[in-house]
């Protein structure tokens, strides 16, 4: 290990991840910003995943490996490897995900220039399991997207509302209200600003609790280009929709009754507003975010729905998946 601290740490939880992890981890390597350190911790795969990551830490000492000797569950593996950050910025890594050479470079830049900014990120794109753009194989009318004043198609809630604004309630109504993704939760985040959330709740969905938290530290912004890509493919945990499964995968565990993950979630997202260090008119007006984001009527059909099938939250990765096999690709114009 270098006595110098880096300037970035990437933390890299992979679990059984073969197939897509040698060009995530390549991407990262081909970052035009060196100063990083790549922490990857191994959550007891079962695959070729100890061969690959032992094989690229003794090509680059940049890399430090780490595998579990059993499965501690996903989110104890993500917050593990924040703990052993030692940088000034801090970025997730998904085993299958994909970033451009440019990404950590323009990412370092905005926080460098704007101290009130606690974390940024790239435009980004979502990718299948061949690498091909997901944005021309969905229906036009699919919920993830939507209309560009220009006619395009790019994914709903891009950048969030508000990211910006000098109003903490603001803020944390972007990230509630806005998009169903949170592919953001893998852009570069202040240490400091991290380190003044509770990390990841031992929840599926965690991540959205999280960036709202983040957005009651301080102000978000996004780098124009497209320089990201979240794949999403059947492997993947988007694609889970059991609660059951969602359960093992969060935390290696029995699943409760489907109505607590909601009920945990919304506890949740109380708990991030308590925590957080607000004015007491600031701490009402979050109070009242979150329940518009309890009462939008426009789910509760589907809610409802799902609740009836014994099915998880989210789902959103299964619905591209079973989109794109229903129809063939949908022309963007």
């Amino acid at each position: 290990m270098n006595a110098d601290p880096p300037r970035v740490s990437i933390g890299m939880p992979v679990y059984n991840g073969e197939k897509y992890l040698a060009e995530a981890i390549e991407s990262l390597l081909g970052q035009t910003f060196a100063d990083f350190e790549l922490i990857i911790a191994d959550n007891c795969s079962s695959d070729g995943t100890e061969q690959i990551c032992r094989r690229f830490a003794q090509q680059d000492r940049r890399i430090r490996y780490h595998r579990h000797r059993e499965n501690v569950g996903a989110i104890t593996n993500f917050n593990g490897v924040f703990e052993e950050a030692r940088g000034e910025y801090f970025k997730w890594a998904a085993h299958d995900d994909v970033c451009q050479p440019q990404f950590l470079q323009s990412c370092v830049d905005i926080l460098d220039e704007h101290r009130d900014v606690v974390w940024c990120h790239t435009r980004s794109d979502m990718i299948d399991a061949q690498g091909d753009s997901w944005l021309h194989q969905l229906p036009a009318d699919a919920e993830e997207l939507e209309r560009q004043p220009d006619g395009s198609r790019w994914w709903s809630g891009f950048p969030r509302k508000h990211f910006d604004s000098a109003d903490p309630h603001l803020r944390y109504a972007g990230v509630l209200l806005g998009t169903n993704w949170c592919v953001d939760s893998y852009g570069l985040i202040r240490a400091s600003a991290l380190r003044k959330t509770r990390l990841l709740m031992p929840l599926y969905g965690a991540e959205k609790v999280l960036m709202g938290e983040l957005s009651l530290v301080g102000k978000s912004m996004e780098c124009p280009q497209l320089l990201f890509a979240q794949r999403v493919h059947a492997d993947a945990s988007s694609n889970l929709d059991t609660a059951s499964a969602q359960d093992t995968f969060a935390a290696n565990r029995n699943a409760k009754p489907f109505v607590s993950t909601r009920l945990a979630i919304l506890v949740a997202h109380l708990g991030a507003v308590r925590h957080a260090e607000l004015s007491l008119p600031e701490r009402l007006r979050c109070n009242a975010v979150i329940l518009r984001y309890v009462f939008q009527v426009h789910k509760w059909r589907r809610v409802l729905n799902m609740m009836r099938r014994g099915a998880g939250i989210g789902g959103g990765g299964k619905r591209m998946l079973d989109a794109k096999r229903r129809q063939s690709p949908v022309d963007a114009s």
